[in-house]
């Protein structure tokens, strides 16, 4: 249906014919933003002016993991936010368990049977099995009940109607707290006891976030960044050129792959997996000098965002060198930005690196479907489960 390119085009009409930071729809009950001054507004400003835990994301999302750090507002979202981000080191130069979990993607990789090709099954068991080992550590490899108890609520969370707690839920939170009792050395789970709590922390309702992060999302984000590296002959040359200049066993090394980076972030500019960033004002405020009511919606439109015509020439391209200065753009908002950014951010990008690159150094790969034109516009949608590449070991 093209639906992708429909909504950019159509929007891309609106902001012409509207200007300005954004557009006031619905009798001004909902306001849809594009504007990078008063995104910042908004997401500076958010779990306090502006909640992310309402209407139907919020009554989603809390049949699997209500007491989230995602669910949370004001003193609750304070107390939750600096748990993880003790938990996942979001202020450290590196976590503290950088290294093994570069070793537990090394053999993950090592473990996936690519003779016949790789296909988007093969991935997600490859991200299934090292979700578990980061977050539970090793014992923890085989256990796919416990993963396939949280895609069962987050697959009866898309109904929206008829949500209450089941069976899934109390199993998935009773195998929780039994990892939690005894938690594996160099896992997430064994930083728990030092992290900064109390009984508002609700330490088992964060772990849900992390395991669909960095499982379904974070696999998505990676496959679809190999094929758009593997498509274009002159990206995959500097990607590789900068893999075989490092030591992949060593996490500081991996760490430091920019251009690979870059490719990982144009990855989830082009295709972010949260095409909207829905926030709802606590009260009565201004925005861009707007005065918004209480209950107002707001809505930071990623997919339209990330590629507005208007907003720069090249945003329609692959350009992995785009992230090379480091700055933060309000533009782009994959793992967003401000307040609420992903306490997660630097390990989403460590372990998407380590990925990457193993697979890169060990394999040739062609993308085989779909035909993404090297050096070309990239579509508006890239479906990663008819994504399809032929493997062959390198030399």
């Amino acid at each position: 249906l093209r639906t992708d390119e429909r909504v950019i085009r159509g929007l891309a009409d609106l902001r012409r014919a509207r200007g300005g930071q954004g557009a006031r729809l619905l009798g001004g009950r909902l306001v849809l933003l594009w504007g990078s001054d008063a995104i910042r507004e908004v997401l500076d400003a958010s779990a306090d002016v502006y909640a992310s835990d309402a209407g139907a994301k919020g009554k989603g999302m809390a049949h699997f993991h209500p007491d989230a750090l995602t669910m949370s507002r004001g003193a609750e979202w304070r107390d939750r936010r600096a748990f993880n981000e003790s938990v996942l080191a979001t202020r450290e130069q590196a976590h503290p368990a950088a290294d093994r979990f570069v070793g537990v993607v090394a053999d993950e990789v090592g473990r996936v049977h690519l003779g016949g090709g790789l296909r988007w099954e093969d991935w997600a068991g490859l991200f299934d099995h090292t979700t578990l080992r980061v977050i539970f550590g090793d014992r923890a490899r085989g256990d796919q009940e416990l993963t396939g108890l949280l895609e069962q609520l987050m697959s009866e969370a898309n109904r929206l109607v008829g949500l209450s707690e089941n069976d899934a839920y109390f199993e998935l939170y009773g195998r929780l707290e039994r990892k939690l009792q005894d938690p594996e050395p160099g896992s997430l789970l064994a930083r728990f006891a030092e992290a900064p709590q109390t009984d508002t922390t609700r330490v088992v309702h964060q772990i849900p976030h992390w395991m669909f992060a960095m499982r379904n999302t974070l696999g998505a984000n990676t496959w679809r960044a190999l094929a758009a590296i593997v498509a274009d002959t002159d990206v995959e040359r500097r990607a590789r050129g900068e893999i075989e200049g490092a030591d992949l066993s060593s996490a500081s090394e991996v760490s430091g792959l920019t251009y690979l980076e870059g490719c990982l972030a144009e990855a989830m500019r082009l295709w972010p997996t949260t095409p909207i960033l829905a926030r709802e004002t606590t009260r009565a405020t201004t925005l861009a000098g707007e005065e918004l009511d209480e209950g107002t919606q707001v809505m930071i439109f990623n997919t339209f965002n990330h590629r507005d015509p208007d907003s720069a020439d090249d945003l329609g391209a692959f350009k992995p060198e785009r992230w090379s200065s480091g700055e933060v753009d309000y533009r782009f908002n994959h793992l967003s930005n401000g307040a609420q950014d992903c306490p997660g951010g630097p390990l989403v990008y460590l372990l998407g690196k380590a990925v990457l690159a193993h697979v890169l150094s060990g394999y040739d790969l062609t993308l085989r479907e779909p035909a993404l034109e090297p050096g070309g516009p990239p579509p508006y949608a890239l479906d990663g489960f008819e994504t399809r590449f032929s493997t062959q070991p390198r030399a």
